[in-house]
């Protein structure tokens, strides 16, 4: 029997209301799994609690930890799958940066619930099922991190949560998802995508900026007086700017910080035609780096992790344009 451990952090999957006053983390991860019939079918499974929190309260240094705590129980030729169960404000992006730092062909899989366990039609448990039986499966090796939920499975690189209420808010809407948990198996329908992996580190005084109509440079100002290292910044479209942010991009460039550019659209590639001050072509010749079909909170992780390993120059170029 397969050999399974289940990691959880807390979220909406172990809340419920106990008196009324609204739901809070109350299932462990021993009764997660006592209310799932037919799992001794279909692992063996460890739980180990890494915390117990709502997704909101993650922070950046608990999800270095994650990530350590992640490789060392895949790196255990016994397992041959990981869970980990996480609140969906955050599990995305914990998840992004473990597909970024977490390496080898053991499966890492994360879950979670949109409703508590006080709701009708809880979905915790069949999302944690589905996600049991993902990690188990043969074809679910060398892909990096995935998400299961709603009986979907797709790419912590792809996947966005695209609804604050609905079951059915994880979505890769570049790529759509890439297997689907039937009753009887998990069916993968979209090859493995490729990625690189990098040590466990990361800077974490990186900003994130999202444009909005008439933006000014007040935010980006902000961000470099307060110390930031790294500046990503969701821009319009294929990755323009309004030309009032051209002298604060200079003055961080010219400061050794990087300006990565991204869009605030839900993906596309960056890059376009136009020939003005503040478009993707003048943004390149400034020095300006980007990435392709990332949200900028994705981004933001991404940059950090080069950052983190010393990368600078063109090698962090290299590593932010890479599809990983």
């Amino acid at each position: 029997m397969p050999k399974v451990v289940v990691l959880t952090t807390g979220g909406t999957i172990s809340t419920r209301d106990t008196d009324g006053r609204g739901a809070t983390p109350t299932l462990r991860g021993a009764d997660l799994l006592r209310e799932i019939p037919g799992l001794d079918a279909v692992a063996s499974l460890e739980v180990e609690e890494f915390d117990f929190i709502p997704g909101a309260f993650m922070t950046l240094a608990r999800i270095l930890e994650l990530s350590r705590r992640a490789s060392e129980i895949v790196a255990r030729p016994e397992v041959a799958g990981l869970v980990i169960t996480h609140g969906t404000d955050t599990l995305e992006e914990s998840a992004y940066y473990l597909h970024l730092t977490v390496g080898g062909q053991t499966p890492v899989i994360f879950t979670g619930a949109m409703r508590n366990a006080s709701q009708i039609g809880f979905d915790g448990y069949r999302n944690l099922y589905d996600a049991i039986r993902t990690a188990v499966s043969p074809e679910a090796r060398g892909r990096g991190v995935l998400v299961v939920l709603n009986e979907e499975v797709h790419s912590a690189r792809w996947v966005t949560k695209t609804s604050g209420q609905k079951e059915d808010t994880y979505k890769s809407p570049v790529t759509g998802p890439m297997g689907l948990a039937y009753g009887d198996r998990i069916a993968f329908v979209a090859a493995p995508y490729p990625r690189r992996v990098l040590p466990n580190a990361m800077e974490p005084r990186v900003d994130l900026i999202r444009l909005a109509v008439d933006a000014d440079d007040r935010f980006l100002r902000c961000s470099l007086e307060s110390g930031s290292r790294g500046i990503v910044i969701e821009a319009f479209g294929g990755g323009r700017v309004p030309p009032s942010l051209l002298p604060a991009i200079g003055d961080a460039l010219s400061a050794g910080v990087p300006v990565v550019v991204t869009t605030r659209c839900l993906g596309g590639e960056m890059w376009d035609g136009y020939g003005y001050q503040g478009a993707f072509r003048d943004l390149l010749a400034r020095g300006v780096f980007f990435v392709h079909d990332l949200p900028g909170h994705k981004a933001r992780l991404k940059l950090a992790v080069g950052l983190g390993n010393g990368l600078r120059g063109a090698a962090l170029r290299d590593y932010l344009a890479t599809e990983a």
